[in-house]
């Protein structure tokens, strides 16, 4: 997965998408497509993060924290994904 095609996906529920990448604040790491359970997972390293669903096509579905990395389960224009998130 390229990096334009992970923004696709994360904007609709990332309103300050644009904003966190030019400031510095969020790095896209890599992404890829899961076949087995038709899923895209993510990779990020952020400083900040806002999540929220406005969508009828888009949910957050669970929310884990562990070992300084955050993984956020979600719908964004019904395309089932995960954001590993990295925080530094």
């Amino acid at each position: 997965m390229e990096m334009e095609e992970a923004w696709k996906i994360i904007n609709p529920l990332c309103r300050e998408l644009n904003e966190l990448i030019n400031d510095g604040s969020l790095f896209f790491i890599k992404g890829q497509f899961d076949e087995i359970n038709g899923m895209y997972n993510i990779y990020l390293n952020s400083k900040k993060i806002h999540i929220s669903s406005r969508g009828l096509r888009d949910s957050i579905g669970d929310i884990e924290y562990h070992n300084n990395r955050l993984r956020i389960g979600f719908r964004s224009n019904g395309i089932p994904a995960n954001i590993f998130i990295d925080l530094i």
